[in-house]
């Protein structure tokens, strides 16, 4: 207790101030944790005010709390219970002290300083927030629109009310930021060495872009027209607009990076050509071009089509018309984008038909919530038995229930029920996954695969023939573009590294707020401030085009969204300061 004394002590003077406590009970009704982990605020303050060392230690330590200080504007004293509470936090045990990386951050796969960039919004600097970003990733205006969000889900503020709108926010940034790639674009001297990258897709072209940086020259060799793999074909531009994309992309070619369109590996060229033309290192990132293919009856309709494949005809701008009822199979991102595209191309009812239950699907719920608003029906639990057609045309489709997706082990293992179910329909298109090309491996042993994807080593990205390199969806399987994004600046620094140069260094491309005077107060409401709205264009006109859906926040929302962080870097930077006292 002397060791807890002392610091309160230096702090506040006479800790039996606390005795103003009435145990009334207001501060734990409030809290919105209250429970988690056995936490409650009451029981703390009543501990501190009684002097009761022993108690203090076996309470859940406080690392639980948010400092969202709700507690402290229901108090009928005006107790200061986060300047109690704060320094108990430190005096815990190691393993109730947070790391280093707040939540959001160390959830995010590139590692982009989420508190840092949502800290410069608050203070109205969207210009040096975007440099921040970019001292990770080349792509916030992508990642901004299209990223899965991992850092939101751990966001701490989610235990108080909702969670901070971290990728509307790092879009608002990329949107408002302009001229900050330029902060990005420095490149070290020529080192002589050659690298080859195959793919401009996310992860090809982020190994590219930091490949260039340390001085190597690169070329991209990219099967299709335009580069942005699956971003430009996959990605339906009511949620990417091309001129996003192309700005991004853009952006990092100008640094230097050559660039072969309508190049396919194991048509126009070879690995091993490759290496004989004198490139150093080869990087392959050419994604999950196609679509995963599944025995069915009627399959083969003409009216029938693959997820991927009608996506990428409609990025490649094809005209394509669909008849009025259209069924879609499959529950993820890719089978949303699906459904909603179709309502763009003509068809005016869409069903979508999964083997998951609505909370198993896999797809982001901020999409199904938008399919939904749209008016697409959703049929979750359910699975194509056969595809009926008519005179050569698709009638409708039998469904059958499925029970479960799973196995007792996690395996995808689908088992299904006696019921059925048909529902009419004029085409069918089934979007039940990807599946990688890799027929240009057919003339090449050393380069092992394994389930239809390149075998890499996790850290490095290396396959097993050396100086060759993959990453992304080609070597883990279906993901999200910031993972492939962090995989390309994965391989950058181990190609770096492999060329003999020292690999990636961490950039400082933005200017820090000065956080040396943080104090941990918190505005009186602060707890009760809720998430800001993206806007969005209105119902009536999404269907008329391709028209972006989700659009960006003003800046008063920004700002406004900005400030109901919980700057929990902040916050462990004040418990370590304490501790170390």
């Amino acid at each position: 207790m002397s060791e807890m004394r002392a610091i309160l002590q230096e702090k506040f003077g006479d800790v039996r101030m606390f005795r103003t406590c009435e145990q009334c009970g207001c501060c734990s009704s409030a809290c919105p944790i209250t429970g988690k982990d056995n936490f409650n605020v009451r029981r703390i303050v009543r501990h501190m005010e009684l002097d009761l060392a022993e108690d203090i230690a076996n309470t859940p330590h406080p690392w639980s709390c948010t400092t969202c200080g709700r507690c402290e504007t229901v108090c009928p004293n005006g107790i200061a219970i986060l300047d109690i509470i704060r320094p108990l936090r430190a005096m815990g045990p190691e393993d109730f002290v947070p790391e280093d990386t707040p939540p959001c951050a160390a959830a995010c796969p590139a590692g982009i300083d989420v508190p840092g960039y949502v800290r410069l919004i608050a203070e109205g600097k969207p210009l040096e927030a975007h440099k921040l970003i970019l001292e990770k990733v080349p792509f916030p205006g992508i990642l901004g629109r299209v990223c899965v969000r991992p850092c939101e889900t751990r966001c701490r503020r989610g235990e108080v009310n909702q969670p901070i709108a971290i990728c509307a926010l790092k879009r608002y940034a990329a949107d408002k930021g302009d001229g900050a790639f330029q902060a990005a674009t420095q490149v070290s001297g020529d080192t002589g060495r050659r690298v080859g990258v195959v793919g401009a897709g996310p992860a090809g072209l982020t190994a590219a872009f930091y490949l260039k940086k340390r001085g190597h020259d690169v070329t991209i060799f990219e099967a299709k027209g335009k580069p942005g793999g699956m971003m430009r074909y996959g990605i339906p531009s009511y949620r990417l607009p091309e001129e996003i994309l192309d700005k991004e992309i853009n952006q990092v070619l100008r640094v230097g990076i050559k660039l072969e369109t309508n190049k396919k590996l194991g048509k126009d060229f070879t690995i091993d050509g490759l290496r004989a033309q004198g490139f150093d290192a080869i990087f392959i990132g050419t994604g999950l071009q196609e679509s995963r293919r599944i025995q069915l009856d009627g399959a083969d309709l003409p009216d029938v089509l693959w997820g991927v494949d009608f996506l990428r005809g409609v990025g490649e701008g094809k005209e394509i018309r669909l008849k009025e009822r259209v069924l879609v199979v499959g529950g993820g991102n890719v089978a949303v984008d699906v459904a909603l595209t179709a309502m763009r191309s003509g068809a005016k009812d869409v069903t979508m038909a999964c083997l998951e239950s609505r909370e198993e699907m896999p797809a982001s719920p901020w999409e199904i919530e938008q399919a939904l608003e749209e008016g697409v029906r959703l049929m979750p639990s359910w699975g194509p038995h056969r595809i009926i057609g008519e005179n050569g045309r698709v009638k409708s489709i039998e469904l059958v229930t499925c029970t479960s997706v799973f196995d007792d082990k996690g395996a995808f293992c689908p088992a299904f029920g006696e019921s059925k179910e048909t529902v009419e329909a004029d085409q069918v298109i089934l979007a039940i996954g990807q599946a990688a090309d890799l027929s240009f491996l057919s003339q090449n042993g050393e380069v092992k695969c394994e389930r239809s994807l390149i075998v890499v080593d996790p850290e490095t990205q290396e396959t097993t023939m050396p100086g060759v390199f993959a990453g992304g969806d080609v070597g883990k399987g279906p993901g999200a573009i910031i993972d492939a994004i962090a995989a390309g600046r994965r391989a950058a620094n181990a190609i770096d590294r492999f060329l003999g140069g020292g690999g990636m260094t961490d950039e400082t491309l933005a200017e820090r707020p000065d956080t040396q005077a943080y104090n941990g107060q918190r505005e009186r409401g602060f707890a009760d401030l809720t998430r800001a709205q993206v806007p969005t264009l209105p119902l009536e006109d999404r269907h008329k085009g391709f028209q972006e859906v989700d659009l960006c926040f003003s800046d008063e929302q920004a700002v406004s969204e900005a400030k109901r962080c919980l700057q929990c870097d902040l916050e462990t930077r004040m418990i370590k300061a304490t501790r170390s006292r």
